[in-house]
């Protein structure tokens, strides 16, 4: 039944197979796949459950930590009403945050069924600490210097216990992760291994089906064609190229392959092609100083494509070389233009600055002035008023006052002359400013090399382009001269053709071997433009060849 069906027909039942079988592969792989990582989906949700656990339980040690040191701080620092409500609300947070995180880690135990006692113990303890420690702080006296110490004593050594239990919880469940890991990963390679099996399985028995299936495609198309493809191949390509006198290798008793049909063309062919032998080593000799004289001009080509590359090597290099000079020029004016602001920025602060110290002076004489002289009145006022006894107390009140007055007056002073040495500073600053001008002014010089530099090159783009357009003048020069060569070779090649085409007369569709036999050196003629105009077209082939007509003539 298969043997009736065509190559183009067995080739796509292959393929279909291929396909076949390939679905099949994929199909397997995506199943195997998929219950592969639902397998690892459920096993990280176990793993990062485990891991919150632990990073509960770890947070839960930190704080119970961090409510210790509140509980230290409260007794070393809480004779301070303000100290003592900030560490007091610090101890309070602490702790809510290790129930906080106890409570999360022994809710994910539950979710992740592990056993939550410990740490629901611990979480107990815990609570039971925190109105251990309230009891005790209720005896704190903040008007007492020792009474940390006596709170202290009172409650030594009642934490212990409880960080001893939350370290060993932490530890066992670190361990317990790691375990679990491990577990997890032995279980992921187990699965992996059996699923490799499988598609390996899948693999072979997809693959000896289709194996099995181009051995016996593979062995009627060899019985269609002869003998091996590349045999096949390489006889017809022989017989193509003109090679008649091969001997071609037939099976016993085979008549109707490919192989047997060529050899009983290389029969026909071989009788047919002595006939126009002598006209074809002619043609062949002419068709040789035509591919010299090809070469000649495809070399000329060559240098012209290779000045012309060269040319647009240095125009691109040329533009390149402007717009570098160009954005530089861009550069050295913006760096100019800041220059001059900068100065003038300079000089306008430094002189603001000589005024506030100006300024400043005279303000600080007037204030220390007024301050000795309210001082002195006040001393006097001081003086009068104990002269006056009793009835001059409430003057003495007011005088105490005027001379605290005074005093501040010189504090301000005082300040006033910090402020005089802060402008002092600024105008330092602006010193500073001012000799940053110089290394911009030093950038605007670099870049006007920088220019200069890039004017160089182009000078350099342009002799380079220069030499490549004489290179190119020349080279069109060795071209003209080699067309005329070719258009005198082309004149005696025409002769030739004229009296093989006349030969070819006498075929009929077996002048198709004949005309691919010697059909390069006729394209290679064809394809020059001074030849194609020179066709003889008054020379017609009998009307029955229909391949004669692919055949080129020249007058």
């Amino acid at each position: 039944m298969l043997s009736n069906l065509t190559l183009k027909f067995k080739i796509l039942l292959l393929s279909a197979l291929v396909i076949l079988g390939l679905c099949l592969l994929g199909g397997s792989a995506y199943f195997q796949i998929r219950q592969f990582n639902a397998i690892v989906a459920e096993t990280n949700l176990h793993v990062q459950r485990r891991s919150d656990i632990l990073v509960e339980i770890q947070e839960s040690a930190i704080s119970f930590k961090t409510q210790v040191q509140e509980w230290r701080n409260i007794l070393i620092r809480g004779n301070d009403p303000d100290r003592f409500t900030k560490h007091v609300d610090g101890f309070s947070q602490a702790e809510k945050i290790v129930q906080e995180h106890l409570s999360n880690a022994i809710t994910l135990q539950k979710e992740e069924g592990v056993s939550s006692d410990i740490t629901e113990k611990l979480k107990a303890e815990h609570e039971k600490l925190g109105r251990n420690y309230r009891e005790a702080l209720k005896r704190f006296d903040q008007k007492d210097p020792g009474t940390g110490m006596v709170v202290d004593r009172s409650v030594s050594g009642m934490d212990r216990a409880t960080a001893s239990q939350m370290e060993e919880l932490a530890a066992a469940t670190s361990a317990g992760f790691e375990n679990y890991l491990l577990e997890s990963d032995k279980k992921n390679q187990s699965v992996y291994k059996t699923t490799v099996s499988i598609l390996v399985v899948i693999c072979v028995a997809a693959s000896a089906v289709i194996v099995g299936a181009m051995a016996f495609i593979f062995r009627d198309m060899f019985k269609t064609l002869g003998g091996e493809p590349a045999y096949t191949a390489d006889v017809v390509s022989q017989v193509a190229n003109g090679f008649l006198n091969i001997e071609i290798q037939l099976k016993q008793g085979d008549q109707t392959s490919l192989l047997a049909s060529v050899e009983n063309m290389r029969k026909q062919l071989a009788e047919i092609i002595g006939e126009v032998c002598s006209s074809a080593d002619a043609l062949s000799s002419a068709s040789e100083e035509v591919n010299a004289t090809a070469q000649s001009l495809a070399k000329g080509a060559s240098v012209q494509a290779a000045s012309v590359e060269e040319t647009s090597a240095s125009m691109e290099q040329m533009s390149a070389s402007i717009s570098q000079n160009t954005e530089n020029a861009k550069i050295t004016d913006g760096m100019a233009q800041k220059a001059a602001r900068e100065a003038a920025s300079g000089g306008e602060a430094v002189m603001g600055t000589v005024e506030a110290m100006q300024k400043i002076a005279e303000r600080i004489s007037v204030i220390d002035d007024i301050a000795y002289q309210t001082n002195l009145l006040a001393l006097n006022a001081a003086i009068e008023a104990g002269r006056a006894g009793e009835h001059g107390r409430g003057f003495a009140v007011v005088a105490s006052e005027v001379r605290k007055l005074a005093e501040r007056s010189q504090v301000a002073a005082q300040e006033i002359g910090t402020l005089a040495l802060d402008t002092v500073k600024r105008a330092e600053m602006a010193g500073t400013m001012l000799n940053e001008m110089v290394p911009a002014i030093r950038k605007t010089a670099d870049l006007v090399q920088e220019i200069s530099a890039a004017s160089a090159e182009q000078n350099s783009g342009v002799a380079q382009i220069n030499g490549a357009i004489g290179q190119v003048s020349q080279t069109m020069q060795q071209n003209a001269a080699a067309s005329e060569e070719l258009s005198s070779t082309s004149e005696e090649m025409s002769t030739q053709a004229i009296r093989l085409q006349e030969s070819m007369t006498y075929f009929k569709l077996q002048s198709e071997a004949a005309n691919s036999s010697f059909k390069k050196p006729a394209a290679k003629i064809s394809t020059k433009p001074s030849n194609t105009g020179s066709k003889r077209k008054d020379t017609k082939p009998s009307t029955d060849d229909d391949l004669d007509k692919n055949f080129v003539r020249y007058s």
